[in-house]
């Protein structure tokens, strides 16, 4: 029986994809890095979603009222078996302007990599004009 837990470099890749792909706009692309039961609590506290088109909605709601959205990995992600946690800046432009808030995610993982839950830990209050 193979091993089901992915590896460090095979979630380190996810990682940096779901920012990309979030990034670039790349709503597809971005899906596909998520289990098809996978969860999302973001942020945390709020109900949670379950499967790839509650998450798409989760997409569709976030993206679309911004001129544009980047995520930015800060640091090195702390990978621990199938799982993995992580500090990224989120940096809508709403209106044409450039805002800023730090967020950290908490993510689990299939033996392919992909994402079967994560949770957003984010304070919202904390989004502030980006220097």
């Amino acid at each position: 029986m193979p091993d089901a837990t992915p590896s460090p470099e095979a979630v380190h890749a996810t990682i940096e994809q779901y920012c990309a792909r979030f990034s670039a706009g790349d709503r597809d692309g971005w899906l596909a890095l998520w289990a098809e039961d996978a969860t999302m609590e973001d942020p945390v506290g709020s109900p949670v979603k379950h499967g790839r088109d509650a998450i798409a909605e989760f997409y569709d709601g976030n993206v679309g009222g911004a001129d544009s959205v980047t995520l930015t990995v800060q640091g090195d992600p702390i990978v621990c078996g199938d799982q993995a946690a992580f500090r990224f800046e989120i940096r809508p432009v709403l209106g044409g302007s450039p805002f800023s808030v730090y967020a950290i995610d908490v993510m689990t993982f299939d033996a392919e990599a992909r994402i079967t839950s994560q949770r957003a830990f984010v304070d919202l209050t904390k989004l502030a004009p980006a220097e």
